[in-house]
């Protein structure tokens, strides 16, 4: 029997305009893992379990992120955004995300991304090398603590950052965890990346965009 792996992708971004404007391109990716759970009946058929997982990214009142985004972001607001994990598949497992912010001046050139902070869940989630691992285990149907919920804009921010553009970029993956230990940060099967997430970001958007047009 071959061993059979799936694995699911996708990416969204999320544009604000206005005096700032904020945006969220998110990846969705599911790491390689060794095993998968198998169930064999009388018959001798073997079915592969599904590891499927979806990064959620709702408002306060629990919709989906507006497309168009949010208008009018100025110093000194608060921007309600709720990011999880959900596992949408029969196999549990262990996710990780990481998170890249980049703001990009009016007219051009980048600025520092310092007066913009995520309220980032330190207690569910564990942080290492740049990275935020879920706590523990998520069973099928399951969904994680917010890893943020809030984007906040500092007042201290000056007039360069008049009609800029901020994106904020996430990266999540997940392996399984059945036979791969009960910790996520010695789990195996992450996938190490080369590149920055706004990298893998934007090269999976050239990828979508080169797909739709075949």
């Amino acid at each position: 029997m071959k061993n059979l792996t799936e694995m699911s992708t996708k990416w969204k971004k999320r544009l604000m305009s206005g005096a700032l404007i904020i945006g969220c391109a998110a990846i969705l990716a599911t790491g390689t893992a060794a095993n998968f759970v198998a169930e064999e009946t009388a018959y001798n058929v073997i079915t592969t379990g599904c590891l499927y997982m979806d990064l959620v990214e709702e408002t306060t009142d629990e919709k989906p992120w507006p497309e168009e985004g949010v208008k009018d972001v100025y110093p000194g607001l608060t921007v309600d955004k709720i990011v999880t994990v959900r596992n949408k598949g029969s196999v549990p497992f262990f996710c990780k995300v990481s998170v890249e912010g980049k703001v990009t001046a009016y007219e051009g050139g980048e600025l520092p991304f310092e007066h913009i902070t995520l309220d980032l869940n330190r207690e569910q989630w564990i942080e290492k090398d740049g990275a935020y691992y879920y706590h523990r285990i998520l069973a099928p149907g399951e969904e994680t603590e917010p890893l943020f919920t809030t984007v906040s804009f500092e007042p201290e921010m000056g007039n360069e950052y008049m009609r800029a553009k901020v994106n904020i970029y996430v990266l999540a993956q997940a392996v399984q965890s059945d036979n791969n230990g009960e910790d996520p940060l010695e789990a195996l099967g992450w996938s190490e990346a080369a590149k920055t997430v706004i990298e893998q970001v934007e090269e999976l958007k050239a990828q979508e965009a080169q797909l739709a047009a075949e």
